[in-house]
């Protein structure tokens, strides 16, 4: 009876596991299929053999064998054989990354590919695997991912590259947040509340506990700022607000989304929402006369 071999880096339970699950699908068609595993050295290799008589529809023995092959193989090369091949380039190209955050990164990867055009991805690799199983009987899954399909494993290493940096920048970006927590909570808070009012993304205001403007000039001196130094505005806020350590935190006008969720990330409870109340109605908007923009 015609035979394939299949070929993988994976140990032999793990690949044995995935086909026998496969196969006992294709049983309800009336495909019978036996594997004979073995493990040579650090690979696995199983022979899949089709134990039947040609199928009704008048196909050969190994168009059946090869038809029903194909998109197991296809299904293992965009799944368990390209998380295997990720997770290896990441432990050579970023070793200081742990085996956990390597692991999640790969389901990163191979899931954010697979939702992406997944079907047509699926039907283009199944018809390269069976236009190479008309002429061969033996597939080595990772050299085939490797060398038939380079245009995919090219992906996969761009998508690791770009999920890894916004991994490290997101990772960054939490261990500064932890900086500023631990500032907030030994500061000794200078005031009680503050009230911050959002007008625009770049033009904020902050009011004391009796809803009166926080004057530019005290906020310099409290940030030890010379006068006239040109500040950029989230930086501005965080830092007058982390300096000041108030006990409460009033964000008006739904505060603006991206200052707000780091406010939050910084003083958790100490921030409260509040999107129309008399401060939201009535403060009036500086204009010749009104506070100054901060």
């Amino acid at each position: 009876m015609p035979a394939i071999y299949i070929g993988t880096r994976q140990s032999l339970p793990d690949l044995q596991r995935n086909l026998d699950k496969e196969f006992s699908r294709v049983k309800e068609n009336g495909i019978f299929i036996d594997i004979k595993p073995h493990q040579l050295g650090g690979y696995a290799f199983i022979a899949c053999i089709l134990n039947d008589a040609p199928g009704k529809d008048g196909k050969k023995p190994e168009e059946t064998l090869r038809t029903t092959i194909s998109p197991i193989v296809s299904t293992l090369l965009l799944g368990d054989v390209s998380k295997d091949f990720v997770y290896r380039m990441t432990r050579i190209d970023h070793p200081y990354l742990s085996k956990e955050e390597a692991w999640l990164l790969c389901d990163q990867v191979v899931s954010s590919l697979n939702e992406s055009g997944a079907e047509r991805r699926l039907a283009r690799v199944q018809k390269e695997v069976e236009d190479f199983l008309r002429e061969n009987d033996r597939i080595f899954l990772e050299g085939f991912l490797r060398f038939r399909l380079k245009d995919y494993f090219l992906e996969l290493k761009e998508r690791l590259e770009e999920i890894i940096d916004n991994f490290l920048a997101d990772k960054e970006y939490q261990e500064f947040i932890k900086l500023l927590q631990y500032f907030v909570e030994i500061q000794e808070p200078r005031i009680d509340e503050v009230h911050v009012l959002f007008f625009s993304p770049e033009e904020f205001f902050l009011l004391d506990e009796e809803k009166k403007p926080l004057e530019e000039k005290y906020l310099r001196q409290v940030l030890g700022e010379e006068k006239g130094e040109e500040f950029r505005h989230k930086d501005l806020l965080l830092s007058a607000l982390i300096t000041l350590a108030p006990q409460r935190i009033v964000l008006h006008h739904n505060g603006a989304p991206e200052e707000a969720e780091t406010m939050v990330s910084i003083f958790k409870d100490r921030v409260v929402f509040c999107g129309n109340c008399d401060v939201c109605r009535h403060f009036e908007r500086p204009g010749s006369s009104g506070p100054k923009k901060l």
